[in-house]
């Protein structure tokens, strides 16, 4: 009997696609914060860095304008993949210092010429590899067009940055030119997807195609199959922190049929431990201001039923990416929880975090405190089982976006034993568009006290009803 060759993996291309693009984008937001530490200290290397030492962070915010709006002039060049220091004019890329790095969204949080540039790179690799995606991005270019010079300063970054890797950069498509980016991050833009589709978004880039039905470009195990399906990014999660040089995150997803199928987290200060996690128990672990300083941090991706992985970035080829396997931990009680939170958050009320651990018997305040919410759930996928995270979410502040939120879900429960819901127990419902509407608040727990937590937060509701 003949035995069939297997298949190729499905979303396999999607997945390399994905992780180049993270990578690289990665590459750029890094540039930006290489150059701050030049400004503060052109002439004087840095000293030797101890993996465990805690960093002072590059505070980007020292150099702007109290509403965001001034940016001081340098010549210095800007090395393409330093974190540390420049090198030489000589072997630099001719790029002058941005001048301003951030405006006021409408909302008052702030947006970078690093935020706009890494959109613009993740939009034009995933485009020219899968044109009949639609796209879902948080930032748009109209601030740009009504600013000629910010525009260029972005362009610059753009145009400069490239993977150390001629076979990979040459996976990824870019812009060719200014009005090129333009089109590309108006092409993931907000503006243009103001109204809730369900699964997808289309702008006047993506028309051409069935207007209910976009096409699957590469192998899911349904040959001949059509799909509705986005691509959702983030292109730098955490900016407040990025500015003040704390825990930032770069989001890829994928999602069909109103379900995550694919996610790549970049977490650029975030240390490759290359001996972490590898005993059962052992888990990685996170500090705002702990920071990798002299190198590209480390990336999370996964695909629905294939586990999840971890992998050192750098400016070239992808590293050896290593499997998660959070399962082989003991399964833990309630009071052993280790909450993840962001007490700083503008969107959630921390004092729920409180009160579930002072009725679980649990330590508070939160261990693990971030300021990112991709950050927070890359916290989760490499912590350990009693990792666990409630997100209540502050009144009248209305549905979360799905940005914050699409690809991380994933990685978190393709790393093993994790349940995400939202605080009625129900999954989170991805067909709504840009927003969540359908699911309120977040519980991210192991499966082995999902339910127990769930039933405290039942009872926390019922007394504040």
């Amino acid at each position: 009997m003949t035995v069939p060759s297997p298949g190729p993996t499905p979303l396999a291309h999607e997945l390399l696609i994905a992780q180049l693009a993270v990578q690289r984008a990665a590459l750029v937001t890094k540039r930006v914060l290489a150059t701050l530490n030049a400004v503060k200290s052109p002439s004087q290397p840095s000293p030797p860095i101890a993996a465990d030492t805690p960093t002072t962070p590059t505070i980007l915010s020292q150099y702007l304008h109290p509403e965001y709006s001034s940016y001081p002039t340098s010549p210095l060049p800007l090395s393409p993949t330093t974190t540390t220091t420049l090198t030489s004019e000589e072997t630099a890329f001719p790029f002058n210092f941005p001048r301003r790095l951030s405006l006021a969204k409408k909302d008052t949080s702030p947006v970078t010429v690093a935020d706009l540039a890494a959109q613009a790179l993740l939009v034009a690799a995933i485009h020219a590899a899968f044109p009949r995606d639609a796209i879902l991005g948080e930032e748009d270019a109209a601030d740009l067009r009504a600013d000629a010079d910010l525009a260029r300063q972005v362009w610059d970054l753009v145009s400069t940055t490239r993977l150390g890797d001629d076979a990979s950069e040459a996976l990824l498509g870019r812009p060719k030119s200014l009005e090129e980016m333009l089109e590309v991050i108006d092409l993931g833009g907000r503006h243009q997807h103001q109204h809730e589709y369900g699964y997808g978004y289309e702008s006047q880039h993506q028309r051409g195609y069935d207007d209910d039905e976009q096409v699957i470009a590469g192998g899911n195990g349904d040959a001949g199959g059509r799909r509705k399906r986005f691509w959702c990014l983030d292109p730098i999660d955490g900016t407040s922190a990025y500015m003040k040089g704390g825990q930032y995150a770069i989001s890829v997803a994928l999602l069909q049929d109103g379900r995550e199928v694919l996610g790549v987290l970049g977490c650029p200060n975030w240390r490759f431990d290359e001996g972490m996690g590898r005993a059962a128990g052992e888990r990685w672990t996170v500090q705002e201001n702990v920071l990798d300083v002299g190198g590209m941090g480390l990336m999370l991706a996964a695909v629905r039923g294939q586990g999840a992985t971890v992998r050192a970035m750098g400016d070239g080829p992808l590293s050896e990416g290593r499997g998660i396997d959070r399962g082989r931990g003991k399964p833990v009680e309630l009071r052993e929880m280790h909450l993840v939170d962001s007490q700083r958050s503008p969107a959630t009320l921390t004092e729920k975090v409180g009160e579930l651990a002072k009725i679980a018997g649990a330590t508070y305040p939160a261990v693990t405190n971030l300021y990112s919410s991709h950050m927070r759930y890359a916290a989760m996928a490499l912590g350990g089982r009693e990792y666990a995270q409630l997100r209540w979410p502050k009144p009248g502040k209305g549905p979360w976006s799905i940005w914050d939120h699409a690809g991380s879900q994933l990685i978190y429960t393709e790393s093993g034993a994790g349940k995400v819901t939202d605080l009625a127990g129900n999954p989170i419902d991805y067909s709504t568009g840009n927003k969540l509407s359908k699911s309120w608040g977040v519980i991210t727990a192991d499966e082995s006290v999902h339910a127990e937590i769930l039933g405290l937060v039942n009872q926390m509701r019922a007394s504040s009803a």
